[in-house]
């Protein structure tokens, strides 16, 4: 009779030696349950928004049809460029009393410019400001209607590759069309399509079609973050943009210009920034990758192949830096730049900044 009772006293103490090694190994371990490293949190993935409604309906009414008919009157200011006959893209209301933004190639050679503004109907326009440099222009409408809806332009500087946008415009002549992606890269530096300049882009994957120029890419809040120029041939999801923050200086510099035209500095260079194995100990620097036959950096001396360090003695950290020297240059003005060729610091040397103009770029999606 006393095995039973024997058998019991041992399962008890057994129970409390598990019992004080549970607590002594949890005390040891070192991540508490809810905390354990390999287990998501439910907030912790963040997905798409569930829609786009509210901010194309907040910026919608803001967003126009331009058409450009050659050939007619109405224009205040004869711009260069395709010949042809109509040609349409899109734009948006930057200013209620009656101001547009539009890409530049969009207009035609002369003749008249029409607005359709939603809801509102057709009105004429004339062109006021234009930015070769940049690809934009800027519209007056002649008899605007009243509260017509303004888009504010946000900060692209403070936008990050995967941040959502939106765009709304008028692909194939379908009014407000609107598309959604990413931002696939902030400050891409290309060449230009006709000027022997480098621009910067904000790169996205929304599609871009013939019609797309001068629609707003808008980020989430409702802001204007690029004007849609241009995609790239043969390629889906390659879309490119004038950076806002390049639009803004653009339309300042348009207010103060007694033509209304942007008069970009000029160098006839491409450049690029860079690779991180290439710089060394010295600044970052710029290498050129062409100089147009001709133009001032070539009369300068420049040569492809040279690295830009400094402009009068500002050290150039990238492409982005020697873009911004350059374009915002006063055409005429002299500058030194400090290069690196074939691993040597040259003495500084001199350029004269001429401007950038001559016949309009070629449309690429128009």
């Amino acid at each position: 009779m006393a095995r039973p009772h024997r058998l019991a006293i041992a399962c008890v103490f057994s129970g409390v030696i598990c019992l004080l090694a549970g607590l002594a190994l949890g005390r040891l371990w070192p991540w508490p349950a809810a905390e354990s490293p390999w287990r998501l949190a439910p907030d912790a993935a963040i997905g798409p928004p569930v829609t786009f409604a509210d901010v194309v309906a907040k910026v919608g009414p803001g967003v126009v049809t331009v058409r450009a008919r050659p050939g007619e009157t109405g224009a205040d200011r004869v711009v260069q460029g395709n010949q042809g006959g109509d040609r349409t893209g899109s734009g948006f209301v930057v200013d209620a009393r009656g101001l547009v933004v539009t890409s530049r190639h969009v207009l035609g050679p002369g003749g008249s410019i029409e607005v359709l503004v939603p809801a509102r109907g057709a009105y004429a326009a004339d062109l006021v400001g234009e930015d070769a440099g940049a690809d934009l222009a800027l519209l007056r409408l002649a008899d605007p209607p009243p509260d017509l809806t303004a888009l504010e332009l946000g900060r692209s500087e403070d936008l990050r590759a995967g941040d959502w946008i939106v765009t709304v415009g008028n692909p194939f002549g379908f009014a407000q069309s609107v598309t959604a992606g990413v931002v696939s890269f902030v400050g891409r530096h290309l060449p230009h399509s006709d000027y022997a300049i480098t621009t910067d882009f904000l790169q996205f994957s929304a599609p871009v079609n013939p019609g797309s120029s001068g629609c707003p890419v808008i980020d989430l809040r409702g802001r204007v973050v690029g004007v849609t120029t241009q995609a790239a041939a043969e390629a889906q999801g390659i879309s490119f943009a004038v950076p806002s923050r390049t639009v803004g200086w653009s339309l300042d510099a348009m207010a103060r210009s007694p033509d209304g035209r942007v008069h970009r500095g000029y160098l006839g260079i491409e450049f690029a920034s860079r690779r991180p194995a290439e710089r060394g100990q010295r600044s970052a620097g710029a290498v050129i990758v062409r100089v147009a036959p001709g133009e001032p950096a070539y009369r300068a001396g420049l040569r492809a192949g040279d690295v830009v360090l400094a402009v009068d003695g500002d050290g150039i950290d990238g492409a982005e830096a020697l873009h911004e020297r350059i374009v915002r240059g006063e055409p005429g003005a002299r500058i030194a730049l400090q290069v690196l060729r074939e691993g040597r610091v040259q003495d500084p040397i001199e350029a004269v900044l001429g401007e950038v103009g001559g016949k309009r770029p070629p449309n690429p999606v128009n």
